[in-house]
């Protein structure tokens, strides 16, 4: 079975994506098994140093805590540890001595961070559940810190050297080491940000430790109730969106006071192993050690794959490692409303919630990174806030709710256009490339919506309707009536525009025959009339080029299937371009980003631009149906609109009236041509001079034309005499018509080919010296009868309604079957 290149193309690409890496990397050789073995060794062993850490004895043995920040300042080497030993007697205090903190961050922290607790059910109570994602804005703090050199395990940086020494065959060893001192540095690191800007937090926070089934919690006494570890993702940017970098973090956050700390992790800052010691009282260090304790053994030394070391290794060289501390602000509810508002949130069951649910609200926050030397706070006077998970979730389904509504819409105005145009005189007219800009918008939303419904399981239904609905628009009604179009102007293909225009693929004058096309096997469509003569068939072969008789006609079965696979084909990897580069350009820099967002805006929506100019070609004043024209571009118009001015919508787009302002002109203009063009015609916009002269249907033939044989001889023998200025009537001959004046005519009865009855002629007895003014007047006064009658570019004849009639379901002649151009 032959297997066609858009099938094919569709099988490769498929092909790709299942060929992709899993990503789960096997130590190869030795030195990368002894290196994972080494590192698994170590984080074991910070786990354990975690696991009999007490407060007065300091952070114990575990990577990046080993200096404090004075010992650092000192030039002092981890190798040394331990520099200072604690007792109960002399015990660890938080102070830049010992700690890896300075004092002047470690002052500022005590001011704001964890000091108003609240008791159960005290009134006013902090959040409980923090998942959420909460935005804001940071300055840097003016400080006299300075970065201290924390640096990776020596078995490590080796490891690291030699694997980008043999991924580099031509790397120098100089450049490398000069690489890596420019990352040991500072410079050119994830998060080293020293201009004010924008800050995004991204919370998943665990259930109790108690509750959570991948903490093992034995014992009673391990029972926490008013804390949760969380995972954060700290995004750091600045205004212009140049610099713009993530960090993962881990916390701890503790519902009593509303106050949260987190710290980076990397293989030369094992963060969340030392977390409990940052927390800047005993108390909180007890709870922080039983978390961090039960959340570092739910991933066991042992389970550290190769992956994660080399995502360790390369955070150590290229990020800022980062220890955060939050104070959030009290909600209005107490405790138990709180775990009421929680428990409907996350199991919905229809009961009330108030009107205004609490948001995620930071009151103050304090990042600092010891190896990159910067302090980050939050900026006066502005808001750190945002919204909870399952907020966030229940907007994004209005949301979908209402793109699925709008899809539906499109799909019942796409089912109504595609039953009111079905004729090929209605087909021939439509622009095909208007269809291709509304196949291709509805594609590209089938297949993103159809991607993010396997990510995002919450909103699978949703998704998965909007992708079914959008599919079936454009997969089956959009398609079916595109091929539908391309099959109808097959005819045109090879054809300039300005023969297009022209309304005849030919320059001959009228008397010149048209290539005829060979009858079917089973007969010719309707009995045959006016039918050529041998010589005229044998003129018409010797005028035609060796490709025009080679040419045959096309099978109409064959060519919907190649548009088909060839629609298909295109569309599918288009579509999928454009998905990886709007996916793509979430990433780029806001200026950027904006131009995109707005060349992408102005060329989607410029989908009647075709129309008009097909419009033009035709020369006809009504296409798409105007239902189907004002109710595609408000569908297509509506989602920028909400986007754009509604400022509270879930996906953070920015608030840009101006976007709006230009698309929604630019929509109105097009849709202004389109309406000039059904009042005032479809080539208003052109000077008629410019114009080529479009085919007559109700020229006047002559007798020169039918004696030169532009016409069947079989036509001259039915003539009766009829003239303009007398009532009397004779049978004639050729003789005497060369004696009457030029502006006499006679009429011709011949048979139309349709309707099987006579169709009246008039026909032009002299016109050998007759002038272009004379002939007009004539053209004139034959008005009248010249409305009954039509003559194709073929010659044949027949009653104007019937051919009318005809044309409306197929632009080709009864007779001969030739192409035959719109009226």
């Amino acid at each position: 079975m032959a297997v066609d290149r858009g099938t094919l193309l569709f099988f490769i690409v498929m092909f790709i994506f299942l060929s992709l890496p899993s990503g789960n990397e096997e130590p190869r050789s030795d030195i990368e098994r002894e290196t994972l073995a080494t590192f698994q060794s170590q984080a074991s062993q910070a786990s354990r140093m975690l696991n009999s850490s007490e407060y007065y004895s300091g952070y114990g043995n575990i990577t990046g805590y080993q200096l404090s920040y004075d010992d650092y300042l000192s030039h002092k080497s981890a190798a040394d540890w331990p520099i200072h030993k604690y007792s109960k007697e002399h015990p660890w205090i938080e102070d830049q001595k010992y700690s890896i903190l300075p004092n002047e961050v470690t002052d500022i922290v005590k001011q704001f961070w964890g000091n108003d607790k609240v008791e159960m059910n005290d009134g006013r109570a902090y959040m409980l559940n923090i998942s959420g994602t909460a935005h804001g804005e940071f300055i840097p703090a003016e400080s006299h810190v300075h970065p201290v050199n924390q640096k990776i395990p020596k078995y490590l940086k080796k490891y690291y050297k030699e694997r980008t020494t043999n991924d580099d065959m031509g790397l120098d060893e100089s450049n490398s080491d000069k690489d890596t001192k420019k990352t040991e540095s500072g410079l050119s690191k994830v998060g080293n940000i020293t201009t004010p800007g924008l800050i995004s937090v991204g919370i998943t926070a665990f259930q109790y430790n108690f509750n959570e089934p991948k903490f093992h919690v034995t014992n009673t006494s391990d029972h926490v109730n008013d804390a949760v570890v969380a995972r954060i993702d700290l995004n750091l940017k600045d205004y212009s969106e140049i610099n713009d970098y993530t960090i993962e973090m881990d916390a701890v956050y503790y519902q009593s006071t509303g106050a949260l700390v987190a710290t980076s992790n990397s293989a030369k800052f094992y963060g969340s192993y030392g977390l409990s010691h940052l927390t800047m009282n005993e108390g909180n260090f007890a709870t922080a050690k039983k978390l961090m304790t039960q959340y570092n053994n739910m991933r066991d030394g042992k389970s550290l794959s190769l992956d994660d070391m080399n995502g360790a290794i390369l955070k150590a060289f290229d990020q800022c490692e980062m220890i955060t501390f939050m104070q959030f602000n009290k909600t209005g509810f107490t405790h138990d409303e709180l775990r009421y508002i929680d428990a409907e949130l996350k199991h919905p069951s229809g009961k009330p919630l108030p009107d205004t649910l609490p948001k995620l609200s930071v009151k103050e926050f304090l990042i600092y990174s010891p190896n990159c030397g910067i302090i980050l706070t939050n900026k006066p006077n502005s808001s750190f806030s945002g919204e909870r998970v399952e907020v966030w979730y229940k907007q994004i389904r209005h949301l979908l709710t209402g793109l699925l509504v709008l899809v539906s819409i499109q799909l019942y105005l796409t089912f109504n256009q595609v039953n009111a145009a079905r004729t090929p005189g209605q087909l021939s007219v439509i622009s095909s490339k208007t269809l291709y800009f509304f196949g291709f918008e509805d594609s590209l939303l089938a297949i993103i919506s159809l991607l993010l419904s396997t990510i995002a399981t919450d909103l699978y239904l949703l998704l998965a309707c909007v992708a079914t609905i959008a599919f079936i628009s454009c997969g089956v009604f959009e398609m079916r009536f595109l091929v539908s179009v391309l099959t109808t102007q097959a005819n045109e293909r090879g054809t300039t525009w300005w023969e297009i225009m022209r309304g005849s693929r030919q320059e001959s004058s009228p008397a010149t025959t048209p290539t005829s096309v060979e009858e079917p096997a089973e007969g010719p469509l309707l009995p045959l009339a006016n039918t050529p003569t041998q010589q005229q068939q044998q003129q018409q072969s010797q005028d035609q080029t060796p490709e025009q008789q080679m040419q045959t006609e096309p099978n109409t079965a064959w060519q919907e299937t190649s548009y088909s696979n060839s629609i298909f084909a295109s569309g599918f990897t288009l579509s999928i371009v454009a998905m990886f580069l709007i996916f793509s350009s979430f990433d780029w820099r806001r200026k950027y980003r904006i131009i995109f967002e707005y060349i992408s805006l102005i060329f989607i929506n410029s989908y009647w631009v075709p129309q008009f100019l097909r419009n033009t070609l035709k020369n006809r004043r009504n296409s798409f149906s105007w239902q189907y024209i004002i109710g595609s571009s408000i569908v297509r118009v509506v989602p920028i609109y909400y986007f754009a001015l509604y400022k509270e919508n879930p996906l953070r787009h920015r608030y840009d009236p101006y976007l709006c302002v230009v698309v929604t002109s630019w929509v109105l203009i097009q849709l202004g041509l389109l309406l000039l063009q059904n009042r005032l015609g479809a080539r208003f916009w052109i000077n008629e001079k410019w114009l080529p002269q479009a085919y007559d249907y109700h020229r006047v033939l002559s007798l020169k034309e039918l004696e030169e044989g532009g016409i069947s001889s079989d036509l001259l023998a039915s003539f009766k005499q009829k003239t303009s200025s007398s009532s009397s009537s004779s049978t004639t001959t050729t003789e005497t018509n060369n004696d009457r004046r030029a502006e006499e005519f006679v009429d011709c009865e011949c048979t139309c080919p349709i309707c099987m009855t006579d169709v009246t002629i008039p026909i032009l007895v002299k016109d050998k010296d007759l002038s272009e003014a004379k002939k007009k007047n004539l053209h004139q006064h034959s008005g009248a009868a010249q409305k009954e009658y039509m003559i194709t570019p073929c010659q044949h004849i027949f009653h104007a309604d019937c051919l009318e009639s005809w044309m409306k379901y197929k632009l080709q002649c009864p007779v001969c079957r030739t192409s035959l151009p719109p009226i």
